[in-house]
């Protein structure tokens, strides 16, 4: 193969990445995602007690130490059976570096729903983690009958520093009300420092702006030192990348 023929080859292969670079950046802005659990899953108590629902937000942020920067969840419940007390936030959001948590709450008690939204402001490089994210405080009340009754989490919510939402999971929990139980559950919360986790996910050393300038110096040399050989690079840029077999690139090369 010649200097001719190499020099063109590189140069498409160098927009091809940069195509799938791109492609690879809008999937994996947000490619990790957050869940949701009550925990723990099976919460107890008598009636006329206080129990504390916790719920516990698991995520690694995205590629590249991408943090969250904000998330917000609500909780379903039997407004027949429980009295909502507090809504208060946990240690989550605490995690990374050290900023200002600003909590947004919004209640129904007739309807039985609670929410709440969480921001880092400013977002500091967002958090990541496993820790508790909020507790709703209930009381049970003296007339409930016994039974299990359902802790549904809904309008799960959480965006990355760079804007992208992520993918929420919700796991909901259960309560049993039992005159013989005694409390099993999260146990309030005390908002001390969360554990962030040793380990982050990779991310893309390579971003499109870094092919693109690599793609432009290579025009400009090959533009100084020989124009016909730019002209072919910019022919052979012009191809739908993804429709083009290597075999074929390669007898195209060879037949110039």
């Amino acid at each position: 193969m010649s200097q001719k023929h190499a020099a063109i080859l590189v140069a498409f292969l160098l927009l091809a990445g940069a195509g799938t670079a791109g492609i690879i950046g809008l999937s994996a802005g947000s490619d990790n995602a957050t869940v949701l659990d009550v925990d723990p899953e099976t919460n107890e108590a008598p009636p006329g007690e206080t129990v504390h629902i916790g719920v516990t937000m698991t995520s690694d942020g995205g590629y590249g130490d991408v943090g969250v920067a904000n998330a917000s969840v609500a909780m379903e419940y039997d407004s027949d059976v429980l009295t909502l007390e507090s809504v208060d936030r946990g240690a989550w959001m605490e995690q990374g570096n050290e900023t200002q948590i600003r909590t947004e709450t919004e209640t129904d008690e007739e309807a039985g729903y609670a929410r709440i939204t969480q921001i880092r402001n400013p977002h500091a490089g967002g958090a990541t983690g496993q820790e508790r994210f909020v507790t709703f405080t209930f009381t049970v009340d003296e007339d409930a009958p016994e039974g299990e009754y359902a802790l549904e989490l809904t309008g799960g919510q959480a965006s990355l520093t760079n804007g992208w939402p992520q993918d929420v999971f919700l796991n909901g929990g259960t309560l049993v009300v039992d005159e013989d139980a005694s409390v099993v559950d999260a146990g309030a919360s005390d908002g001390d420092e969360a554990n962030t986790p040793d380990e982050s996910l990779p991310g893309f050393g390579l971003g499109v702006a870094a092919v693109a300038l690599v793609v432009l110096v290579t025009a400009r040399v090959l533009q100084r030192r020989n124009q016909s050989v730019l002209d072919d690079v910019l022919r052979f840029s012009e191809l739908d990348v993804a429709a083009v077999p290597i075999a074929e690139l390669l007898a195209l090369v060879r037949a110039d």
